[in-house]
């Protein structure tokens, strides 16, 4: 049960709300695990096009779009660095024709006064180097290749 009392302290006095939490079923706020999380939405069923099955009037396949993120592209180039996430540029750790391994960081993004290192996930030559310190980059975005 919901009380609103009058309470003087040190000579002022005080309107106050409180709340009886020996009666567990007036409870102004839900007990610790209470609350249920909704379920997510479920994904439609894929269509026949989408699925990569061959249309109703014959011929090829359709292979299924390449899954990518909201507003992700996927890479124009099979070698290409792509930001991970959005923020800007502050170090690029290599330069162009410079040969880098699999695992070497390439790149430093800032976001949210995080530093968030990019490395290559195979190793090969820098091809170009798409981006300056200091722009500003989209998930997704190309940084730089590697061939």
């Amino acid at each position: 049960m919901i009380r609103t009392l009058r309470v003087t302290v040190n000579g002022h006095e005080y309107d106050v709300t409180v709340e009886d939490r020996t009666d567990p079923g007036t409870s102004f706020y839900p007990q610790p695990g209470s609350m249920v999380m909704p379920s997510p939405p479920s994904a439609p069923p894929p269509s026949r096009e989408s699925a990569g099955t061959a249309p109703a009037g014959g011929g090829a396949a359709v292979p299924p779009p390449p899954a990518t993120a909201a507003g992700v592209q996927p890479a124009l180039a099979t070698g290409a660095v792509l930001a991970p996430m959005s923020g800007v540029l502050v170090e690029i750790l290599v330069t162009q024709g410079q040969q880098v391994s699999d695992g070497e960081t390439v790149a430093i993004i800032e976001a949210m006064k995080m530093k968030t290192p990019l490395v290559v996930e195979q190793g090969g030559t820098v091809a170009s180097i798409d981006a300056a310190v200091g722009d500003g980059v989209q998930v997704g975005q190309q940084i730089l290749s590697i061939s």
